[in-house]
């Protein structure tokens, strides 16, 4: 194996500290993106039973999370954890897990943009000018690609920024609705008719779906200064910060989403109304910035992994070769990203324009991309169990990689019986595997 190794540089500038690792992770996840799209969506569906959807999420990440932790000592490179993949179970398979990172990415990007657009579009009204949704999610997608072409430092930074003003928005609205709130508060109100069975897998699902994205930190392996201790670190401190925040606001928003009528939960921006609700001035105008500047954090991230991935797979013969090279200035991958990235602007753009709603666009991309990385975190969870890790005992092993293997697989089955009474999606991400997989048997086998 040492005489692959040079094939295997990077050529990317090695230049990012451990706050930019993490800040992709944080920043991709996208902490206000919760709670103002999921988190009404999960309290639309579970009703009182919220934070304990967002607690059974949180166990199920922190579980897959100390599953990447367990290879610390070997960095994933570009491929970001398809090279754990890689390296339990072998070439094809790390090329297989890299191409469902690839389609998740995409798919996550293509999510976001999609209510990119409506945000951008719903500050520029405040501001007096009307864009089409349409050109806005074109807008807000190019600038985040040509963002992301430049210093890798550039777009990392700007998603630090982003999302501590976005963040910290939000928390200004918890403290609002605590002290306008009580204990007296009926959350059952979310959910008149009770919950049931069904509803509580609904909110399940779009709970897990809040913490897609974490993982990317890894596809930064090649860019890290210290890969071994930034990676694994941005990992877990990504999913802690993320489920510790989304268990409080999941109490707090639910309570304040009981004061507003059906219609209004229901609606694409239920948060702006509640903060307009509670009488301060500008409030609700405020969480339209912090979801428009938090979208573009977690938008800049997607893009990101999504150049990154693909530009691991071109350097395996996966994808063509072109897209294997690197900006001679910013030595960031700019063709990979440019050659996907705009398709994927694009693809969330033309529905848009034919009028297809933001949230369908939301939840179909969003739930082709939580089929693609429960798949890869089951492939990674796999590895960790069969391939002998340095630094890590055998028990230690199978209790953390089994445990996470069990919950993604009941995690799994529970989403696919979800999507029963809509077959597309699945079918389309079958497609896209059966593709992929060809493409990693026709590839080159590693020399």
């Amino acid at each position: 194996m040492l005489h692959a190794a040079p094939e295997r540089q990077p050529l990317l500038r090695r230049c990012l500290g451990p706050v930019a690792v993490t800040a992709q992770a944080v920043g991709t996840v996208g902490l206000t993106l919760t709670a103002v799209i999921n988190i009404p969506q999960v309290a639309s569906g579970a009703g009182h039973s919220t934070p304990l959807c967002y607690a059974l999420a949180f166990v199920v990440i922190v579980l897959v999370s100390e599953t990447f932790v367990l290879f610390q000592r070997r960095s994933a490179g570009a491929e970001g954890i398809a090279g754990y993949v890689r390296q339990g179970l072998g070439d094809r398979a790390g090329r297989l897990g890299a191409w469902l990172l690839l389609i998740g990415y995409g798919a996550t990007l293509a999510a976001c943009l999609a209510f990119l657009g409506f945000y951008l579009h719903q500050v520029l009204l405040r501001l007096g000018l009307s864009l089409a949704p349409a050109l806005c999610v074109l807008i807000g997608g190019a600038g985040c690609l040509e963002l992301t072409r430049r210093d890798v430092r550039l777009s990392t930074t700007a998603m630090v920024f982003t999302e501590a003003i976005s963040v910290t928005i939000v928390l200004g609205l918890c403290a609002l609705v605590l002290q306008h709130g009580g204990p007296g508060a009926d959350l059952r109100a979310l959910n008149p008719a009770g919950d049931n069975l069904i509803q509580l897998r609904a909110g399940l699902m779009a709970a897990v779906l809040s913490f897609i994205g974490f993982e990317s930190a890894a596809t930064l392996g090649d860019e890290s200064l210290h890969p071994e201790r930034a990676v694994p670190r941005a990992l877990r401190q990504a999913v802690l910060l993320a489920g510790s925040l989304f268990l409080f606001w999941s109490v707090v928003i639910s309570e304040g989403l009981t004061w507003l009528p059906l219609a209004q939960r229901q609606g694409l921006d239920p948060l702006s109304l509640l903060a307009d609700r509670l009488g301060q001035p500008g409030a609700g105008d405020l969480i339209k910035l912090g979801a428009l500047l938090c979208l573009l954090g977690t938008c800049i991230g997607a893009t990101t992994a999504l150049a990154r991935v693909s530009f691991a797979l071109a350097r395996d013969g996966v994808l063509p070769k072109p897209l294997s090279r690197v900006h001679p200035r910013f030595r960031t991958p700019a063709t990979a990203l440019w050659s996907l990235g705009l398709p994927t602007v694009l693809m969330a753009a033309l529905p848009v324009a034919a009028g297809i709603g933001t949230t369908q666009l939301f939840n179909q991309f969003g739930s082709f991309s939580v089929l693609g990385f429960l798949l890869v975190y089951g492939l990674v969870a796999t590895a960790s169990l069969v391939a002998p890790l340095p630094g890590v005992g055998r028990y230690r092993r199978l209790l953390v990689g089994g445990l996470a293997l069990a919950s993604l697989s009941g995690m799994s089955l529970l989403f696919l019986s979800s999507l029963a009474d809509d077959p597309l999606v699945p079918l389309c991400f079958l497609a896209t595997l059966i593709l992929g997989t060809a493409l990693v048997l026709r590839a080159q086998p590693s020399v």
